[in-house]
């Protein structure tokens, strides 16, 4: 790789956080490129930026292999758009990924669980952060990064309701349940009932807290792929996101209409519930039984 003289020599790290500081993302799209480059950022964060070789780019993408096609695609892009930056700047490194193809994904499928094995398994959590943080996925049919972004300021209590940031830019309102109600109670208790703040954070206090979502005392926003690990060590076969979609789908089975179902997933249209609902054998059943009582 070249480098031009009169650029100094600095560490990967420091220039990823000029990547992200230079570019207008938004901040889910930072926290996303932040996780997703984790891996080689905590191996040679602290090298200079002549480390990226072809030979450490084929060795990290190897390690992204066993991921989840999707999950592998994220990845590949958050560094395709991170050594494009360093290509700007003059580094001269686009040729790292030449012949780098994106793995193919299957065609989108609702993924649903088994609503009782769920229930089950987040009956199971011992841990109050990760039991709550689990079951208002599930309770609010939200995506995990919409759960991960709630700030304490955002929760009605009066309501039981919660103001969700979503894809976007868009904002709904969850209403949760009063189950769920408790178990939100009983996890900022163990925090020392908090008014402010993010609401899901580490157990440990932040390393790096500059760049880090912080409370006052010091614990970091609890990241995507921090939450990911933790569901991955309760349910290793099952993918975070099915919470979502199981939730969406028993909806879909029930009296949810199409618009409610809307209203409910945050999604911008009606189309994207269609894999929701066209194959739904519950609901499939239900408005059949529903004709037949009306006709017969």
């Amino acid at each position: 790789m070249n480098r031009p003289d009169s650029l100094p020599t600095m560490t990967l790290a420091k220039v990823f956080d000029q990547f992200l500081d230079s570019t207008p993302f938004a901040r889910r799209t930072r926290e996303s490129y932040t996780d997703d480059l984790a891996p080689l950022l905590t191996q040679y964060g602290q090298a200079p930026v002549s480390v990226l070789t072809t030979e450490v780019i084929q060795a990290y993408l190897a390690r992204q292999e066993p991921l989840a096609p999707t999950t592998y695609n994220r990845r590949l892009a958050a560094l395709r758009s991170f050594l494009n930056f360093l290509d700007a700047q003059g580094w001269q490194i686009s040729e790292l990924l030449a012949g780098v193809e994106r793995k193919p994904e299957r065609a989108r499928e609702t993924r649903a669980l088994d609503a009782g094995r769920v229930e089950s398994v987040l009956r199971q959590i011992a841990d109050p952060r990760d039991r709550v943080l689990f079951w208002l996925i599930y309770d609010g049919g939200l995506r995990c990064q919409e759960a991960l972004a709630i700030d304490i300021d955002d929760i009605s209590w009066p309501d039981r309701s919660i103001l969700i940031h979503g894809k976007g830019g868009y904002q709904r309102e969850m209403f949760f349940s009063r189950a769920v109600g408790t178990l939100l109670d009983k996890y900022l208790t163990t925090r020392g009932g908090p008014t402010t703040g993010p609401l899901f954070v580490t157990h440990r206090k932040a390393r790096l807290p500059r760049r880090a979502d912080l409370t006052p005392d010091g614990y970091a926003r609890l990241s995507y792929r921090q939450a990911d690990t933790l569901w991955k060590q309760y349910t290793p076969d099952w993918d975070l996101h099915q919470l979502r979609h199981t939730a969406i789908s028993v909806r879909a089975a029930h009296d949810y209409t199409e618009v409610d179902l809307k209203r409910f997933s945050g999604h911008t249209t009606l189309r994207s519930l269609e894999r929701y609902i066209a194959d739904n054998r519950e609901a499939a059943k239900r408005k059949a039984r529903e004709w037949e009582r009306r006709h017969c």
